[in-house]
């Protein structure tokens, strides 16, 4: 805010009872449905996310987060193209505080089996596959999807130490079950670098790691999983996928995926598309980095629960559309800036660019101009999320100036 009294203005909308997460979010919702419609094939990424807020003193309606903090926990559900691997935009976002939410009796688990109902309600009529970390490794949300007849791959958790029965009648423990079989394909991939969590800690799940190109073998079985005894549910059949690294530098833990999918694995080509779904869940992880990094979600000062989930109402469909447009400028940079820009903003980027704009801008032309608004210099590579953010907020000022000239220019011509 450029004045006390815009703040004074933000505070107050932000607090008022009125404006809600869900009010805020249902055109982003809306709209995101309407461009799944117009490709071949849609995943949606599900994931969640530790929302934590400082201060020394208690805010309001808060729940409790990890090592003693205050916050809430987002659960997002992130609609992605299957081919090209871009965003479409957020087709589900709940919230929910430790020990406030929930009853004692209800697994947290719940939150993967609401947002699927709600996501299938939303976008059922495009047949999307749901992708999940191994957090979502439970019995009940595989047999609603399966009863659904819905599509998934979930990873499994070592933890959960499910036991299964193979095509031979043999039955151990479902990941021991999976080393016997044969390797059925081999790929390279290219792992990013993973760096420590916030405050040095490294998880345990996701160890920190150099950049390498990895050597991956591949193996598919088709195996009845045995149902917990807290369910009266019988067994489920499940295809399994086993994702492991060979070769890995000695002081590196290999990577190495269970995959549970009702997708096809009968042939190879179909092994390494259930692979390929589940590598776009990391998509979700760097809109994550937007929220946090780029609009700073975290370091908002509102003073209750209700004022902080409606600031997330507001900033998650604008780190949708900074996520789309970086992830168009690195798949297809030469897109036309237009196909993600309106064109009162593509008129605003024009007079404020550092640099001229070509007459028919690329995606890639329009990203380096508004992170160069923030503050990116080209020489320092790929611009981050805090001056893409930074140049997408002026840029965002400007295009309301231009619009309503344009209005003014309009009604005069009247």
């Amino acid at each position: 805010m450029r004045s006390d009294a815009e703040l004074e203005g933000a505070y107050r909308f932000f607090q008022n009872k009125r404006v809600t997460l869900d009010r805020l979010l249902e055109p982003h919702l809306v709209a995101t449905a309407s461009r799944c419609q117009s490709v071949k094939q849609v995943l949606v990424v599900h994931d969640t996310t530790e929302f934590r807020f400082g201060g020394e003193t208690r805010r309001e309606g808060l729940g409790d987060v990890s090592r003693g903090g205050q916050g809430f926990f987002g659960h997002v559900a992130l609609a992605i193209d299957a081919e090209s691997r871009e965003p479409l935009g957020l087709v589900g976002l709940l919230t929910v505080r430790r020990g406030r939410d929930l009853p004692d009796h209800v697994p947290e688990s719940h939150r993967w089996r609401q947002l699927f109902a709600e996501t299938e309600g939303r976008i059922e009529q495009v047949a999307p596959i749901h992708v999940m970390d191994r957090e979502a490794d439970d019995f009940e949300l595989m047999s609603q999807i399966i009863e659904a007849g819905s599509r998934f791959v979930i990873r499994s958790s070592a933890s959960r130490k499910r036991h299964a029965t193979d095509e031979h009648d043999v039955a151990d423990g479902l990941h021991q079950l999976m080393y016997s079989k044969r390797v059925v394909a081999e790929r390279e991939v290219q792992l990013s670098p993973r760096t420590r969590l916030r405050g040095g800690r490294e998880k345990l799940t996701h160890p920190t790691r150099r950049a390498r190109l990895a050597k991956l073998e591949i193996s598919a079985a088709t195996l009845e999983v045995t149902p917990p005894k807290r369910t009266k549910r019988g067994p489920l059949t499940v295809n399994v996928v086993r994702v492991i690294e060979r070769g890995q530098p000695s002081d590196e833990v290999p990577v190495e995926w269970v995959l549970l999918t009702n997708e096809r694995v009968a042939t190879t080509e179909d092994v390494l598309h259930v692979v390929d779904v589940y590598r776009a869940r990391w998509t979700i992880e760097e809109y994550f980095k937007v929220l946090k990094t780029g609009c700073a979600i975290e370091r908002r000062q509102l003073e209750s629960v209700d004022a902080l989930e409606a600031i997330l109402g507001f900033f998650a469909p604008i780190a949708a559309r900074l996520l789309a447009l970086r992830s168009r400028a690195q798949s297809t940079p030469r897109a036309p800036a237009s196909s993600l820009l309106e064109r009162h903003e593509l008129r605003a980027l024009r007079i404020l660019a550092r640099s001229p704009l070509p007459r028919y801008p690329t995606v890639s032309d329009a990203l380096m101009a508004i992170a160069a608004l923030g503050g990116h210099l080209r020489r320092n590579g790929a611009p981050g999320w805090q001056t893409l953010s930074r140049g997408f907020e002026d840029l965002q000022i400007a295009a309301q100036v231009a619009a309503a000239l344009s209005d003014d220019t309009s009604r005069s011509d009247q």
